[in-house]
């Protein structure tokens, strides 16, 4: 199991944050967290991230900006793998599937197009 899946549920949702915005401080994190611990416990949140290896810092003026230290498209990678093996027992069809019949969010038909052209990528390399 990936470093990433056992976070805390703070923990995640500020790597979410950082992958989010890039680098932020921890104002700009706290701004992003629902119901947000005080600044001193985000802190202590990402120093233990730090201690993880999964965030640097670097001082900026006078604050520290948090960045993550791995890019995200790999990450995001990772966290999709796990959550259409946990959610949808390994099928991408399936995922991919619940995704299109959501009314959350309706593909453009410049989007869909696109993905059409990823399939027919992906069948032309032999995946």
């Amino acid at each position: 199991m990936s470093q990433q899946a056992q976070l805390s549920r703070r923990e995640r949702q500020i790597m979410d944050s950082l992958y989010s915005r890039g680098e932020a401080t921890v104002l700009e994190i706290q701004s992003d967290l629902p119901s947000p611990p005080t600044p001193t416990a985000i802190r202590t949140m990402l120093r233990i991230l730090m201690d993880k290896s999964l965030i640097q810092r670097h001082k900026q003026g006078r604050e520290f900006v948090y960045a993550p230290t791995s890019p995200r498209r790999p990450e995001g990678t990772k966290a999709l793998k796990h959550v259409v093996q946990t959610f949808f027992d390994g099928s991408f069809k399936q995922a991919l599937a619940a995704q299109l019949a959501s009314d959350d969010e309706a593909l453009t038909d410049d989007e869909l197009r696109e993905m059409v052209k990823l399939i027919k990528a992906a069948r032309e390399k032999g995946n």
